[in-house]
């Protein structure tokens, strides 16, 4: 009499959940949430190599059927399946959901890729700054903007300024100050680090953490232990949704 060769069908089940979970993760387009646009063909080309894998234990699970050859049942084997049954129950069950304020001061603000970009005497967007009296801050310059900004507060002094972010003020942030920040990724969500420029505003303690806004200001300088610093006077905000794509990819 045929019987279902348990070892096997364990893994269909798995496969298959992998397989649905990266498709729903792909159809939403969700992905950018995880990994940079640069590495999301690869993610996809897996997903196809898990389709491969889905289809011959499926064919082994058949071939095994019909020969009634009847897999181990002890505990102790399935417990090898338990790190990928956790993973996909943990990401079914938690909704995603991107890098947000808290996370800010386990991170570092602008610590890392500052440090990055002062070892390079690289500015692409120097001569093109100097020339504007208004600076756009777009997923495709925010780096570029924020090093030499942050690099060069005198250059800009004056300007003004636009960007989005979420705000973040951190323990040590006056009453009339926050920082208005993004996610810079380089691969992934792992090595994601927060980047940003401090904002002054009267009512700035009537503005959520976390929340997203769109600002409009004036960049001036201010020093601090000798060294000087950029700081954006808002003369314009508006609380904004969270942007769709909220990372910044360089």
């Amino acid at each position: 009499m045929p019987q279902l060769n348990r070892d096997i069908f364990v893994r269909v089940v798995l496969l298959l959940g992998f397989i649905i979970l990266l498709f729903s993760i792909i159809t939403t387009s969700q992905l950018t949430l995880y990994v940079h646009p640069r590495v999301t063909s690869l993610i996809k080309i897996s997903g196809y190599i898990l389709f491969m894998m889905f289809l011959r234990q499926c064919w082994n699970l058949k071939k095994a059927w019909n020969q009634s050859v009847c897999g181990s049942h002890s505990h102790r084997t399935y417990w090898k399946y338990s790190p990928f049954v956790l993973t996909l129950l943990i990401a079914f069950i938690l909704p995603n959901s991107s890098l947000n304020a808290s996370l800010v001061n386990n991170k570092g603000l602008n610590s890392q890729i500052s440090n990055e970009v002062s070892n390079r005497e690289y500015r692409p967007l120097a001569n093109e700054l100097r020339q504007t009296n208004f600076i756009k801050v777009s997923d495709q310059n925010f780096l570029g903007v924020m090093s030499e900004i942050n690099r060069y507060p005198k250059d800009y002094a004056g300007k003004e300024i636009e960007m989005k972010g979420f705000i973040f003020k951190g323990s040590s942030t006056s009453p009339n100050r926050f920082s208005l920040v993004r996610y810079v990724i380089g691969c992934c969500v792992a090595d994601a680090s927060p980047y940003g420029l401090l904002c002054e505003i009267k009512d700035a303690a009537n503005y959520t953490d976390g929340n997203w806004y769109q600002i409009q200001g004036i960049i001036e300088t201010n020093e601090y232990q000798g060294k000087e610093f950029p700081i954006i006077k808002i003369t314009w905000v508006k609380q904004i949704d969270a942007l769709f794509s909220p990372y910044v990819f360089p």
